[in-house]
């Protein structure tokens, strides 16, 4: 059956959300049949973030009616603003002046006020007419923005950083909201009715009570909230660095409350059905209630000694508990995280923990014994005193980045993904029977990658005596950037991301990598001709000094030729997507790149007729 041919209920339901939209965009343009059935019958709720005019918004909704998902942020041109200001200069005072019947203003200075205030009038009547369509709207950093009606059709409003918002009464039916950030916020009744609301940093709010009946409340760095006992039927709740809150007594069933770095509160005895519970950084040493918590994060609780009663937690945090020495009670955790815990050196009664961090614990020693247990992912990370790691070959996912005293992976045969970065006395890889993705960034000794044969994803990058990459042909992600001793890569044709930044003994071999998807040459002097690279995805020739004619580079994606001092010609370039020449000094005709999406002419002091370009352009211009 062809593809065009299906109904379109199967594209809708199966096919659709396994896409991304650049993939739906581009079967779109395939033929009649499948642009209709893109446009027409299908909905599509992948997740698109506009920052354009009302004007384009408007243009890009009515191409694609079936967007679901669409998060708008109003863009003005700055030709369009008194002395080329932006739009969300704090306006606060203005606003205020511009109302009083005898404004306090220079004369100079109240028509740019006016002006502005015009057209925040002439933004909500072109919102008004479109909020419907949205799924979110940003508004986020306007100063005396006046809501209009209707704006509670979209799902989540973004007001964070605004002040002097006139409105908020109309908001009744909204599901989220972020206010963050809005100093001048005190009174929030208005928000009475929605379901998520996010008011972190707004030191002027204090009573909280009429957000009792919100599911989700954020209310991080509220220094004046005193008062928690309205929260207690709230579903999330958090109050980060809320140093007036003492008493928590009452958030006894909230399901997920965060309390990290209330410094001030000392008893969560009451705390006893909390599923998801954070109190990092609290003074607190009695834990015994906590044991029916899913999920506890104690990081850097100094004064914990006694876990006993934590034992049946699922996914527990003691990282940089400093007093913590027997943990012998916690093999049962699911997910136990015990990095910077000083003090620990016997870990022979967690075999069972699935997921174990045991990082920047300097006194561990002996870690041997953890390989006949069922972990499943260690993390061994800095863990100084550790030499021996022979018996470890049975867990699948193991860390042993900057262990300088692990000499050897024998043993190490059942492990499929490795992280050994700064490991700089290892030298021999044929332990490794399994690997599937390693990391030996900084591993000087390394010369032989004979064993990564079978790797799907490699990072080999600053290792200085790698020469021969023909057994990483079969991998699909290879980093080899600031290799000094590679000279040929050709073998590497065929992976589908390759990273060379910096291997400065490359040349024009490197147009053998045809089939590359995304292909990083950043700083490579050595390369003059890439003609050979016209069908890569996405390439970045950075600061390449020897780069000079791009003419057969007008079908690549994305095109990053920053830095490179010697590209003059760029008129074949106009089928680029996305195109970055900053710094590029030669570059002074740009006339023919109108159609590119997204274009960086930073730097470019050459660049003649910009303005005219910003005209003609359907994309965006950084200059």
């Amino acid at each position: 059956m062809r593809l065009d041919a299906m109904p379109p209920l199967v594209w809708d339901v199966h096919c659709v959300p396994l896409l991304t939209l650049s993939e739906v965009m581009v079967i779109s343009a395939l033929n009649h049949s499948f642009h209709s059935l893109m446009h027409e019958a299908v909905s599509l709720y992948h997740h698109v973030e506009l920052n354009t005019s009302v004007d384009d918004l408007g243009k890009i909704l009515k191409a694609w009616h079936n967007l679901r998902r669409v998060t708008f942020k109003p863009f003005f041109r700055r030709d369009t603003l008194p002395n080329g200001e932006s739009i969300y200069n704090n306006l606060e005072e203005n606003r205020s002046q511009a109302e009083e019947p005898e404004p306090e203003v220079e004369p100079d200075e109240l028509p740019d006020a006016r002006r502005i205030l015009h057209l925040y009038d002439m933004l909500s009547v072109q919102l008004q007419k479109i909020a419907w369509r949205l799924h979110a709207l940003d508004l986020s950093g306007l100063h005396g923005f006046r809501l209009f009606p209707g704006i509670d059709h979209v799902k989540h409003l973004n007001l964070s950083g605004s002040s002097g918002i006139v409105g908020l009464d109309r908001l009744a039916s909204l599901n989220s909201i972020d206010l963050s950030y809005c100093h001048d916020l005190r009174d929030v009744s208005p928000l009475h009715n929605i379901s998520h609301v996010d008011l972190s940093y707004c030191h002027g709010v204090y009573d909280i009570k009429p957000l009792r009946n919100a599911s989700c409340v954020y209310l991080n760095m509220c220094k004046n909230i005193t008062q928690v006992y309205p929260l207690q039927n709230v579903h999330t709740v958090s109050l980060r660095n809320c140093v007036g809150v003492r008493d928590v007594s009452s958030l006894g069933n909230v399901h997920t409350l965060i309390l990290s770095g209330c410094k001030n509160v000392g008893d969560v005895s009451q705390l006893t059905n909390v599923h998801t519970l954070h109190l990092s950084g609290l003074d607190i040493d009695d834990v015994s209630s906590l044991g029916n918590c899913f999920e506890l994060v104690l990081r850097k609780c100094h004064r914990i000694q006694d876990v006993s009663a934590l034992g049946g937690v699922h996914t527990l945090d003691l990282s940089g508990c400093s007093s913590l020495e027997d943990v012998s009670i916690l093999g049962g955790v699911h997910t136990l995280n015990l990095s910077s815990c000083k003090l620990i050196h016997d870990v022979s009664a967690l075999l069972q923990v699935v997921n174990l961090n045991l990082s920047n614990c300097d006194a561990l020693v002996n870690v041997n014994v953890l390989g006949q247990g069922s972990i499943q992912e260690l993390n061994l990370s800095n863990c100084r005193a550790v030499s021996d790691i022979s018996a470890l070959g049975r867990i699948p996912n193991l860390n042993i980045s900057r262990c300088q005293n692990i000499l050897s992976l024998q043993g190490l045969s059942g492990v499929k993904k490795l992280d050994m970065s700064f490991c700089r006395q290892i030298c021999d890889l044929s332990p490794l029977k399994k690997i599937q993705e390693i990391n030996a960034y900084r591993c000087p000794l390394i010369s032989n990658v004979q064993p990564l044969a079978r790797a799907t994803k490699v990072n080999l990058s600053c290792c200085p005596l790698i020469q021969d990459v023909s057994p990483l042909a079969q991998c699909q992600y290879v980093d080899l950037r600031f290799c000094d001793a590679l000279v040929n890569v050709s073998p590497l044709y065929r992976v589908r991301i390759l990273k060379l930044a910096g291997c400065q003994q490359l040349s024009d071999d490197v147009n053998g990598l045809t089939s590359v998807h995304k292909l990083d040459l950043s700083y490579c002097h050595g390369i003059r001709n890439v003609d050979g690279l016209a069908n890569v995805h996405t390439l970045s020739l950075r600061n390449c000094s020897g780069v000079e004619d791009v003419s057969k580079l007008g079908l690549v994606h994305s095109l990053d030729l920053s830095g490179c001092e010697m590209v003059s010609d760029v008129n074949a370039l106009g089928g680029v997507t996305k195109l970055n020449l900053s710094d590029c000094q030669n570059v002074r005709d740009v006339s023919m790149l109108h159609n590119v999406r997204c274009l960086d002419l930073r730097f470019c002091k050459s660049v003649r007729d910009i303005d005219v370009l910003r005209k003609n352009s359907s994309g965006t211009i950084h200059a």
